[in-house]
């Protein structure tokens, strides 16, 4: 669902939420007009809706802190992105340095603890594939698999797949 006005138009899964922000940013960010702020509500909305073609005029703002998850939204060569912005102004500050033509990324500085390589396992994970499958797509042994997910699980503090999956789509944090 999308509002639109002639400086930004707001997209998100919650349409009152869209148009009432749209509303309080209208006579606050300047000329805005090509960009799109995709609120990402309900964790993983923005995930969903940015395609490669649409992706260089959105600005995501999200709750979800979870590293690779932020990672993925911002190699998806948005604008902007930020995470935990709670006032109005600083979310004014970002949009408008987004709308000179900066990229502008405000996410939390505390990195994940996984390597590359096991980012990627949680990342193939956390998109519902199986062990087999992630085996299949990276090239690897399916023990090879089993060791590194193992090891994901231990440095998220996580008993299994499931409480990972929760971990990457901001359903639950880290410990």
């Amino acid at each position: 669902m999308a509002t639109n006005s002639s400086q930004l138009q707001v997209v998100g899964d919650q349409l009152l939420v869209a148009h009432l922000l749209e509303e309080a940013l209208r006579q606050r960010v300047p000329d805005c007009s090509s960009m799109q702020l995709i609120l990402d509500i309900p964790f993983g909305f923005a995930a969903r809706t940015v395609t490669p073609e649409m992706a260089w005029k959105c600005f995501i703002l999200t709750e979800n802190a979870c590293a690779e998850y932020l990672d993925d939204l911002w190699n998806m060569n948005i604008v902007g992105l930020a995470c935990n912005i709670h006032t109005l102004t600083a979310l004014v500050e970002l949009l408008c340095q987004a709308s000179s033509g900066e990229r502008v990324r405000f996410t939390p500085t505390e990195r994940s603890p996984l390597t590359k390589g096991e980012a990627e396992l949680f990342r193939l994970v956390a998109r519902g594939l199986s062990n087999k499958e992630i085996a299949r797509q990276l090239d690897l042994a399916l023990p090879t698999v089993q060791n590194g997910l193992t090891r994901v699980f231990q440095k998220l503090g996580v008993e299994g797949r499931g409480e990972a999956i929760l971990i990457y789509w901001g359903v639950a944090r880290e410990e």
